[in-house]
């Protein structure tokens, strides 16, 4: 998969770049931003990493439409490691 299909990727499978963030464990938003506009091959660890998330939805701890306004800025800030 390359960068550039990430965000198509990620609206099929309800995830915004912050919930993403938080479902592969990292630490900035700015990763997933920096894959999204390259045209490069994503790695294949994060390749695997999203067709798990895609095929075991029983698995997904994050759901990009899971937290109510008030409780984001707490999840937010909540490393996920």
């Amino acid at each position: 998969m390359l960068g550039t299909d990430l965000p198509e990727w990620r609206k099929r499978n309800r995830f915004t770049q912050d919930a993403l963030r938080m479902a592969l464990g990292l630490g900035s938003r700015q990763t997933i931003i920096t894959w999204e506009k390259s045209t490069d091959k994503l790695p294949r660890m994060v390749e695997l990493a999203l067709l798990a998330l895609e095929h075991l939805p029983d698995q997904r701890k994050v759901d990009g439409y899971a937290y109510a306004t008030a409780d984001y800025p707490a999840q937010r800030a909540r490393p996920s490691f």
